[in-house]
């Protein structure tokens, strides 16, 4: 019984003394490594997304890992979030935007974004600041009205909207379209796109036709010799 109740003392005695080291150890350890405060967001931040200073607190982080990342609250305050920014981590500042370089489009034209499909969106390869040229595609065999006509449209294939600026592509989720950093594709399935009013009216148009059987296609616009 006593050599138990001896055995019993050692453990405990020896578990405390873990416990003293690894405080030791943690406290040294954090001494020798400098620290920086660094903001992270409280709650994830969706996707375009203006920032505020209540979306944020601040936590400490190794300085050898601060590299990269906003550093004070003040950096991120008015700016736009181009991509989910997950809650507690600090944030790259790739992942935000200013306001003025957001809207990436010449202010007097029209941001727009439209629903594609990989398929008709040249296989999802469509990339921001390039130019597309939309179609209506009719399928043989079928009839669509325009609104507010009563004639089935007769050409088969209709140019809607040429070189059209592309000012974001999106996927499914609402990231970014593209290859991301672990080599996965996100494919494309929103285009945003800069428009004219003659343009846009033409576009949604042709969205409400998609309803009755048109197709949109999507080109890359060819780009001017010289």
């Amino acid at each position: 019984m006593a050599r138990r109740i001896f055995e019993a003392a050692v453990g405990i005695v020896l578990l405390v003394v873990a416990f003293v080291l690894a405080f030791f150890f943690q406290q040294t350890y954090k001494q020798g490594v400098e620290y920086q405060s660094l903001p992270v967001p409280v709650a994830e931040i969706p996707p375009y997304t203006i920032l505020t200073n209540a979306m944020f607190e601040l936590k400490d982080f190794p300085s050898a890992l601060t590299g990269g990342y906003a550093g004070s609250i003040a950096q991120l305050a008015g700016r736009i979030s181009n991509s989910r920014i997950p809650a507690g981590l600090p944030i790259p500042m790739t992942m935000v935007s200013s306001s003025e370089a957001y809207r990436l489009a010449d202010p007097a034209l029209e941001v727009l974004s439209i629903p594609v499909t990989p398929v008709s969106a040249i296989g999802g390869q469509v990339r921001v600041g390039e130019r597309i040229n939309i179609y209506r595609l009719i399928p043989p065999g079928e009839q669509v009205v325009p609104t507010g006509s009563v004639n089935p449209i007769s050409e088969q294939v209709t140019l809607i909207a040429a070189n059209i600026p592309v000012v974001m592509v999106l996927g499914d989720d609402g990231s970014p379209a593209g290859l991301t950093s672990a080599g996965r594709t996100i494919p494309a399935h929103v285009l945003v796109l800069a428009v004219t009013e003659e343009q846009r009216a033409a576009i949604l148009n042709l969205l409400a036709e998609v309803e009755s059987k048109a197709v949109m296609w999507i080109t890359l616009a060819p780009i001017p010799a010289g």
